[in-house]
């Protein structure tokens, strides 16, 4: 079902999306200006290549080139406007062939790299003038606050219509990626322009600016706090509560406060539940006048500051879902009493209530799509522990240990549920881990075996590495000893033996016997393992190089008998010869993922993730377990995935996406690329309250505002 576009908002779309081809041409104008000028012998020779068949390319392409950012940008912003599960989630990758499994290799990996740094550098081109635009089209959504969703025509978009075009262009990835550079760079400035003329033409039109949501405290009492508050240190929260406002001294009876607290629970709870995504959840700020005048203690009224402020962010929150956030507003009192009556819960982080809240929202927000089965049975689950705690006349931190338990141990069977229904990719993937291993160990032994023979490169790589697999899947899926695996190891030895025949007519006669059979099977070969055309042809084209030499008569040029190879010809030959790969580049045991797309600020801005050190990305791969949840980027998104299954040997990782039913394959090597590119994150056990301090110190004004 579409979602209805408000009518002044699909004017600007339409306003916006009319002047995409002129963008894109100037665009083009400046890229091309700038490949020229590269040819001043300021780059390698290399690089020099690049830049010059990149420029013929746009000169030979660029209707192509144009044409696709118009459409892509057409398509990306329609997406925006109406977006839908698999939009959201980001699955726009075709199936690989692997079990039907929707897979991305590392080369796809780069590319959202290069997306991610194109975004970047749009975003902070114009950081300003997007600002300001904002506000603008959050009116036009008919929002009261501005959010950086409510403008459709945002970097993103923008970024990924420039990647698609650069796709289009029948060049090397090197350069594609090098035109998505050139692209970023050359059109931010262009859209600074354009969003600023944007907001002065809605101005024009009348249109109100919508404000920044900002929460404006009663006038002398506002908070002398530092400017950053680590919540994970021993007493960060208490030394918060230190500087909130004492307020004036009041004369309170024993047993006032209590009654107070009651009367503020009976009055929250009697309050309409939530249903809608725009209606406020309940707020224990809004009673924060009758409790203080119920106390006489500074430092009880230091807390209740503290903790009414802190839901305020929490209940108030619009990345919540609106249910949960009517839960969370639930725990309000029985929090505050806990408080009260606790000291640890202010000096530790980890205390049970932080801990319960902060598991139930991370829980909660790998699910965005209001219809997931699994969010419906999470907050059914919440709502009746919730229910269990407001009911009990006496709080503490051990009811809280309880609903702790109670809540991982339902998560712990959401999880299992997940993996039975992933049970196939599982397997399908266990099997191509075999593969990769028996490939290794086939691979070993055939770069040993070739060590004496003169081969080119490319015939090197194509035995130790594509035929390698070749046998690997057929002895998995056919047995050791069935025909199809026997005629994979004949082909070989032939093709070994036709590498450096004997210089003599009946080899000849037999290489001219074999050849037609032989190249038959190599094909058969290469089809089996989904070999790319282009290493396909480059074999072949060796090939017949090589075999035309070999059936020349007499002498062969360049051709050392082999017995006169001394060792060390021998080792620098395979040094000359064997390319080892690089450790990102491809593989199939190095090179499967798929994953869902979201869309937030780049990781680095992330504040509520734990901060990525400078640790090593394979380190830290190999400490990822199943039921841990993350943020991955990708398609220009960030999507919180939860990791359901890795491999034995911790090849292959198999991940929940955001929709329901939907999972994400990554290899390692994939994940490590992510990793070191600061492209994926832990969620942090701590986000929700070290989220929650850090809105309280900006939301808060200067006393007397």
């Amino acid at each position: 079902m579409a979602t209805v576009v408000p009518p002044l908002l699909q004017s600007f779309v339409d306003a916006e999306l009319g002047q995409s081809a002129d963008l894109i041409a100037r665009t083009l104008a400046t890229i091309q200006s700038q490949l020229r000028q590269s040819g001043d012998g300021m780059l390698a020779a290399a690089e020099r290549q690049h830049h010059f068949d990149l420029a013929q390319a746009l000169a030979q392409h660029q209707v192509t080139f144009q044409r696709r950012f118009v459409d892509a940008l057409r398509d990306a912003v329609v997406a925006e406007l109406n977006p839908t599960d698999d939009t959201a989630s980001g699955m726009s990758l075709a199936s690989s062939g692997l079990g039907g499994l929707h897979l991305m290799d590392e080369t796809r990996v780069e590319s959202e790299i290069g997306l991610s740094r194109a975004i970047q550098e749009i975003d902070t081109a114009a950081e300003w003038e997007l600002r300001e635009l904002q506000t603008f089209t959050s009116t036009l959504r008919g929002q009261e606050h501005v959010t950086a969703e409510s403008n459709p025509m945002r970097p993103r978009v923008y970024a990924k219509a420039l990647a698609e075009a650069s796709e289009a262009l029948p060049v090397l990835p090197v350069q594609q990626a090098l035109l998505l550079r050139l692209s970023a760079t050359a059109i931010a400035p262009l859209l600074k322009k354009a969003w600023a003329a944007a907001s002065s033409r809605l101005e024009r039109k009348g249109v109100t600016p919508s404000i920044y949501r900002t929460v404006v405290f009663a006038p002398g009492v506002g908070v002398k706090a530092p400017p950053e508050v680590n919540v994970t240190q021993p007493g960060a929260l208490e030394a918060l509560r230190r500087t909130m406002p004492e307020g004036p001294a009041t004369t309170a009876a024993p047993g006032e406060l209590d009654n107070a607290l009651s009367r503020v629970e009976a009055l929250l709870s009697r309050m309409p539940t939530v249903s809608g995504t725009t209606a406020p959840a309940p707020k224990l700020l809004e009673h924060r006048a009758s409790l203080l005048a119920n106390t006489g203690a500074s430092v009880e009224r230091q807390i209740i500051e503290l903790i009414a402020r802190l839901f305020e962010v929490i209940v108030s929150d619009p990345g919540l879902n609106p249910v949960l956030r009517s839960q969370l507003g639930r725990l309000q009192v029985p929090a505050l009493r806990i408080a009260l009556n606790d000291p640890d819960m202010l000096d530790r982080h980890e205390h049970p209530v932080w801990v319960f809240m902060a598991r139930i929202v991370n829980a909660a927000s790998s699910y965005p799509n209001p219809g997931d089965p699994r969010l419906v049975s999470l907050l059914g689950c919440t709502d009746s522990l919730i229910g269990d705690l407001t009911a009990r006349p006496r709080q503490d931190a051990e009811q809280y240990v309880r609903a702790l338990s109670q809540l991982d141990a339902f998560l712990d069977d959401q999880l299992h549920q997940q993996q039975d229904a992933a049970r196939s990719a599982i397997e399908t993937l266990l099997r191509a881990e075999q593969s990769d291993q028996l490939q290794q160990q086939i691979s070993a032994r055939l770069s040993e075996q070739l060590a004496p023979v003169r081969t080119t490169p490319v015939i090197r790589r194509f035995i130790t590495g594509a035929w390698a697999k070749v046998l690997a899947t057929s002895m998995l899926q056919h047995g050791d000893t069935s025909d199809i695996t026997s005629g994979y190891v004949k082909v070989l030895d032939e093709l070994v033996w036709s590498l450096q025949p004997p210089d003599q007519p009946q080899s000849r006669q037999r290489l001219l016997a074999v050849l037609p059979g032989m190249l038959q099977k190599l094909r058969a070969g290469m089809a089996a393992i989904d070999l790319p055309a282009a290493e396909r042809q480059a074999v072949l084209d060796d090939l017949v190089t090589v075999h035309t030499e070999a059936l020349r008569p007499g002498p062969r040029a360049g051709a050392t008998p082999e017995a006169a190879l001394t060792p060390e010809e021998i080792v620098r030959r395979l040094r000359e010869e064997v390319t080892a790969p690089d450790d990102d580049g491809p593989g199939f045991g190095d090179s499967l993922i798929d994953l869902a797309s979201m869309d937030t600020v780049p990781a680095a801005l992330m504040t509520e993730t734990s901060p990525v050190s400078k640790e090593d990305p394979a380190d830290w791969v190999t400490q990822v377990s199943p039921g841990t949840r993350q943020r991955i980027f990708l398609n220009g998104r960030w999507t919180q995935a939860q990791l359901l299954w890795r491999s034995p040997r911790g090849t292959y990782f198999v991940y929940a996406g955001e929709a329901a039913g939907r999972t994400h394959s990554v290899t390692q090597r994939a994940l490590e690329r992510l990793r070191k590119a600061d492209l994926v994150e832990d969620i942090s056990a701590n986000a929700l309250v070290q989220r929650a301090v850090d809105a309280l110190l900006r939301r808060i004004d200067t006393p007397g505002a």
